[in-house]
């Protein structure tokens, strides 16, 4: 790959994550009277096209690889669950053991605040979000693009790892600097589905253990 073409998919990259911001934040504007109602079917319903809107868009801009992938997957994804599920495991251990260290000085991050509130207050729409709407579209934004881009392995698990810590803590840095701290546990997550994707060159791969990996901060939280 040239140096215009890797310049491109930069472009590419940033854009996808500028669309994923501003379109979350005219989503929510529009249906704010919704959001904030005092109605919890209303807030459920909306939260809802709001994720919905969000993945169909991703769906749509990465359909030439969602689908494709989504069929090899149905056929091969036993083989590429057997040959990753170490590298999810090391990346969960990683995640844990600095969120306990940083959590001594810092407590729980403020994603996973917002989350647990999310789910005690709006359960459905929150399971949705959780184990479907996020884990498709947080992977096709962090994962695919930035393979294409960076040839070099460690360059781009390092990268991709470090750009899915980032979107988990951006909008807590408004209320403290120290939830930078965090980009460690969730990079290191980050990072070991960036190398599961590259292993197994599926999303839905990625899109399996992400998902899991939710499922079971959920069945956590409920414990």
């Amino acid at each position: 790959m040239n140096l215009l073409e890797q310049i491109k998919d930069i472009g590419k990259q940033i854009g996808v994550i500028l669309l994923y911001l501003i379109l979350t934040i005219i989503l929510v504007l529009l249906l704010n009277p919704l959001l904030t109602s005092k109605n919890v079917l209303y807030q459920e319903i909306s939260n809802i096209l709001v994720y919905l809107t969000l993945l169909l868009c991703f769906i749509f801009l990465f359909r030439k690889i969602i689908v494709p992938n989504f069929y090899d997957f149905t056929k091969n994804g036993k083989n590429y669950i057997k040959d990753t599920y170490k590298y999810y495991l090391y990346g969960l251990v990683i995640m844990v053991i600095s969120n306990i260290i940083i959590g001594v000085f810092q407590g729980l991050p403020a994603n996973e605040v917002a989350n647990r509130n999310d789910f005690l207050e709006l359960p459905v729409s929150s399971i949705l979000s959780f184990i479907i709407f996020a884990p498709i579209t947080e992977e096709l934004m962090t994962r695919v693009i930035l393979k294409d881009t960076f040839k070099n392995k460690w360059i781009y698990i390092i990268l991709s790892g470090f750009i899915f810590g980032f979107l988990h803590i951006a909008f807590s840095l408004t209320d403290s600097l120290w939830e930078i701290l965090f980009i460690i546990p969730y990079g290191a997550l980050g990072s070991a589905l960036a190398y599961i994707y590259y292993k197994s060159n599926n999303v839905w791969t990625n899109i399996f253990y992400h998902s899991l990996h939710n499922l079971l901060c959920i069945l956590l939280l409920l414990l």
